[in-house]
């Protein structure tokens, strides 16, 4: 309810022209707040300790759980799939073509895998997903760093002065974190039905776990090493 709230807000705020800043603020805490969302309910729901490896407050975590939905929702587009609602059952389905025919499916992450096997749980591809996006693991590093600590440089002034977004930025922003935070409030909504763990979101929280654990390495004692 408070990632809804806030991309109402965000809404609000820019037709208004109140502030880009603030409007870009709610809206890039409205995905902050659906990571959070997903995360509880994968922890509740079957998954609790791969969900449980992903600390909410940490916001460099939670970027990498957002850049993940922002790699499925990608790949989903390159695929050609649409979602539409089917009013004589309510239902909510993934239109895809086959056979040059448009075919409907009931709408669930039990419909994607990283896998060829669809049913292998294994989080070997998904990790490879998203880490052959970077030419090494200092940039993949430094790029989940900077998309954590990106709604602060839009917010706070440096010695260069005060921090403004063009309207065209804020614009795309206020378009790529609504459809992050719909689709992970979406995900979270669907993870409660399930009856048994489903090997994508396997794969999926198995990625995130590797790969914050690049970002973010356990500590070590500098005295005994462990």
């Amino acid at each position: 309810m408070n990632a809804r709230n806030h991309l109402v807000r965000a809404q609000r705020i820019a037709d208004a022209e109140i502030s880009r800043t603030i409007a870009y603020f709610c809206v890039t805490h409205a995905t902050e707040e659906a990571v959070a969302c997903v995360i509880a309910a994968a922890k509740e729901n079957g998954y609790k300790s791969l969900a449980g490896r992903v600390n909410i407050r940490d916001r460099a975590q939670k970027a990498v759980v957002a850049s993940y939905a922002q790699i499925i929702a990608d790949h989903a587009e390159e695929l050609g799939l649409s979602v539409a609602l089917n009013p004589a059952t309510d239902d909510v389905l993934v239109k895809a073509r086959s056979d040059e025919k448009e075919v409907g499916y009931p709408l669930g992450l039990r419909l994607f895998s990283f896998n060829e096997d669809g049913q292998n749980p294994s989080s070997d591809a998904a990790h490879d997903a998203f880490v052959s996006r970077f030419p090494d693991v200092e940039t993949m590093v430094d790029y989940v760093q900077k998309r954590a600590s990106f709604r602060d440089n839009a917010l706070y002034a440096r010695d260069g002065g005060a921090p403004d977004l063009s309207p065209e930025q804020l614009n795309i922003g206020l378009r790529e974190h609504t459809l992050l935070t719909l689709s992970l409030i979406w995900a979270a909504m669907d993870v409660t039905t399930h009856k048994e763990p489903e090997p994508f979101v396997v794969q999926i929280l198995g990625a995130i776990s590797a790969v914050i654990d690049v970002v973010r390495p356990p500590k070590v004692c500098k005295h005994c090493g462990k």
